[in-house]
């Protein structure tokens, strides 16, 4: 049985949109946080990173004890089971912490390790997008589509974060950038939102991501037409980490990866 013939795929839908719920409630007029502490990996985090994942995991425990899970802040949970729920509390921590509004959080479903349903919430701008495989993207309940952009030249991307890059990209960032007409920087997964509404046409992180930070990509910018891998066209699953590229079209998606990783 595919996904999109499960029967509990509405149920599952409408229990992503509850967590997303509690984490907004949970980050509501929370715009920043000057306490942070440095992890191994050099990267903040604050006592609502663990806070909301803490309550995102109880409220997965009671709902679907026999389904896994995967954070960034704690050790997974089962993460073989058939259904594997993957967050990131507050994706782009360094913008939560100074009070930058574009700190989403991401949540995923995987079936059998793919992504099926994906969610990004910006509570401090009130924006949520949701792709569920098989139908089309929404933000804020609206569909939505990317650029249909399908030729780097004239393009505009958007880095997460242009302080790392791995060393097989170093050469190509640099052709990439010179290839697209402009670039924005440090909008981590708000960036991917707007490439599947048509704002930008390629986003891509190269470096620091694990598999909570990307896999709830996968269905929404598939659901709005575009298309998204890790950074040398491989499938994105629950045990992808470091890179990540999403392109408008699967033409421009190839000619991007080409470059990167020329």
């Amino acid at each position: 049985m595919s996904f999109a013939d499960h029967p509990e795929r509405h149920e599952f839908v409408e229990f992503i949109e509850q967590l997303a719920d509690a984490a907004r409630s949970f980050l509501s007029g929370r715009h920043e946080s000057g306490r942070f502490e440095t992890k191994e990996d050099a990267s903040p985090v604050t006592e609502f990173d663990r806070g909301v994942e803490g309550a995102l995991r109880a409220m997965i425990r009671t709902r679907y004890p026999h389904h896994g899970i995967i954070g960034e802040e704690f050790h997974a949970e089962n993460p073989d089971a058939e259904f594997t729920w993957i967050m990131d509390p507050i994706d782009g921590t360094k913008s939560f912490v100074v009070g930058i509004p574009v700190f989403t959080t991401l949540i995923a479903l995987c079936h059998r390790g793919r992504p099926v349903i994906g969610l990004i919430d910006a509570s401090s701008t009130d924006d949520r997008w949701i792709g569920v495989d098989g139908l089309p993207t929404r933000h804020n309940g609206r569909t939505v589509r990317t650029s249909g952009r399908t030729r780097l030249d004239g393009s505009t991307v958007s880095w997460s974060n242009p302080e790392v890059v791995l060393e097989e990209h170093r050469a190509g960032r640099e052709a990439l950038n010179r290839r697209t007409a402009w670039r924005v920087f440090g909008a981590a997964a708000y960036g991917v939102g707007r490439l599947a509404s048509g704002a930008v046409d390629l986003a891509v992180e190269s470096g620091t991501v694990g598999p909570y930070d990307i896999c709830p990509f996968v269905p929404i910018i598939e659901g709005a037409g575009g298309v998204v891998t890790d950074g040398f066209g491989g499938p994105i699953t629950t045990t992808t980490r470091l890179t990540c590229v999403a392109a408008a079209t699967r033409e421009l998606h190839a000619e991007a990866l080409r470059v990167l990783n020329g």
